[in-house]
């Protein structure tokens, strides 16, 4: 685990602050924290959108209906399951009473999402998400100086018709919505995963050499799977366990994305 109990530890400092003290807050108080005493914990209220230092009741009547509907909607868990349960639910309270202290201090950015992504990497199981794309699709080409080049200028014409579409600062407009709660920063994010999604069918569709077939292949389906992923990020105030894992697979197939166009400009140069 990567909480202590005297507070989270020191990956997570505080920033635009005269010092580096590392954020002093409690994880267990942020857990146990309850303002209107509904029964409810103030990271759950504020993950739910919802005012946690006041409305108790209505507060609870609404979470509840939302649990509700998201259980329907979900498969039940087997008896075998329990443990697991447990210990994700456990985590999951933990994660985001981190990432409300990080709001509260102003250190919620991509680098410390990035650093809570890792350290849970390990304790979470994520959905493999299937690729859409396969070879058959790809027009190949073989290799040769000219297709290499030819191929470069589609590529560079390629990028260059998406550089108004931020991709690369979603991140930024998810944090933005969790910190302040704004559904148009977050509707700016599902904007971005957009783009993701239509660059990825437009990249396999360029002709490409032999020599570079399995990497635009696998770089078109990260392209898709980073979109779906920023898009789950976006309901993470709705979905917290589901952002949770989410973020999880953002950085997956981010990291991956950012390997296959890593080779592929080597193979280029």
């Amino acid at each position: 685990m990567f909480f202590t109990l005297k507070g989270i530890i020191s990956l997570f400092k505080k920033k635009n602050t005269k010092n580096d003290t590392p954020v002093k807050v409690s994880v267990g108080e942020l857990i146990q924290k309850d303002s209107n005493s509904n029964g409810i914990p103030d990271w759950e209220e504020y993950l739910w959108g919802l005012n946690p230092n006041k409305n108790g009741p209505e507060n609870k009547e609404f979470i509840l209906s939302k649990k509700n509907t998201l259980s329907q909607n979900n498969e039940t868990i087997s008896s075998n399951d329990s443990n697991l349960s447990v210990e994700n639910d456990t985590l999951s309270k933990e994660f985001f009473a981190t990432i409300i202290s990080l709001q509260q201090t102003g250190s919620l950015d991509s680098e410390s999402m990035n650093s809570i992504s890792n350290a849970i990497g390990d304790n979470v199981k994520t959905i493999e998400i299937d690729d859409i794309y396969t070879n058959s699709m790809m027009k190949i080409e073989n290799d040769s100086i000219e297709a290499n080049k030819k191929y470069h200028d589609d590529l560079t014409k390629l990028v260059s018709s998406y550089s108004d579409s931020d991709i690369g600062n979603e991140l930024t407009f998810v944090i933005q919505g969790l910190s302040n709660k704004d559904k148009q920063a977050l509707s700016l994010a599902k904007t971005i995963a957009v783009s993701y999604q239509k660059f990825g069918k437009d990249l396999v569709k360029i002709p490409v050499p032999k020599v570079l077939a399995s990497l635009q292949l696998s770089a078109a389906n990260n392209y898709e799977k980073t979109g779906q992923t920023i898009n789950s990020l976006t309901l993470m105030l709705n979905d917290p366990l589901g952002g949770m894992k989410a973020l999880l697979n953002y950085k997956k197939y981010n990291d991956a994305l950012s390997s296959d166009l890593e080779k592929i400009s080597e193979i280029l140069q």
